[in-house]
């Protein structure tokens, strides 16, 4: 385990620990510092925290809602209020829940979306609970297999000085975790709905899409993964959001949907 990855590893701690206890020198920086690069999708949030206020959302695959999580400054700085759902118990029940804590108007959720409500399986990475283990969890067990065949879990895992076992295949491990379908989530919301959606589910981000139906609902904005879609999907899953009135733009790994107006 490298110097840069204990002192990484450590800082976050620190950083996590400020957000969740509502530290108001933590909430100062981004309320009166902060400042996003522009052209960055931070900078798109910001701008429409302050001409959409108050922003309701729903986030599906939260993970611990904070590290590398495009929400989390803004639920701080602007008092956004949503729904976060998590399907990874160990994950949401050490860190998310913690996350915002402190505010109400923050429902977490563990559970996965899925068609009905019940259970499925998740596949994971099974010899790390840390962030970069757990960020990579995935309905599509192919996305695991292919980031093994590519090197990137072992990679990973030697930086953080984890010993890997004999049969790469045991690094894969299929875990059940409950399930929320639709009708039970979008009642959550009442007849007001949401405003912005964000999905980030190791390649199931289109299923989510198409099971959330926007010929149902219609939120201003969507924010989306395609870096794990094959061409297809990726042309699909746009071609799907522009048939629904969206217009979409990559920012880095993320995709920015917003509905045009008319």
């Amino acid at each position: 385990m490298n110097f840069k990855y204990r002192l990484n590893k450590a800082y976050n701690g620190f950083m996590f620990n400020l957000g969740s206890s509502e530290n108001r020198l933590f909430h100062s920086y981004y309320k009166y510092l902060y400042k996003p690069r522009p052209g960055s999708l931070d900078e798109f949030l910001d701008d429409y925290s302050k001409m959409h206020s108050p922003v309701t959302f729903l986030q599906v695959g939260a993970n611990d809602g904070f590290i590398h999580d495009p929400l989390h400054k803004f639920i701080k700085k602007y008092n956004w209020s949503g729904i976060m759902l998590e399907p990874q118990p160990d994950v949401y029940s050490n860190y998310l829940v913690r996350t915002h804590s402190e505010r109400p108007e923050i429902i977490a959720i563990n559970a996965a979306l899925d068609t009905r409500d019940g259970t499925k399986p998740l596949y994971k990475i099974g010899i790390s609970q840390e962030r970069w283990a757990s960020g990579m969890s995935s309905f599509n067990r192919e996305v695991l297999e292919n980031a093994l065949k590519n090197g990137t879990i072992q990679y990973k895992a030697r930086k953080r000085g984890i010993k890997l076992p004999e049969n790469e295949d045991d690094m894969i491990i299929e875990q059940q975790i409950a399930t929320v379908s639709p009708e039970t989530l979008l009642a959550k919301f009442g007849d007001e709905g949401f405003k912005l959606l964000a999905i980030d589910t190791e390649g199931f981000d289109y299923e989510i899409l198409k099971m959330l139906d926007l010929d149902r609902i219609s939120p201003e904005v969507i924010i989306y993964e395609e870096v794990i879609f094959d061409k297809d999907t990726a042309r699909e899953c746009r071609s799907y959001l522009e048939r629904h009135g969206y217009s979409c733009r990559s920012i880095k790994k993320d995709v920015l949907a917003v509905k045009t107006p008319g």
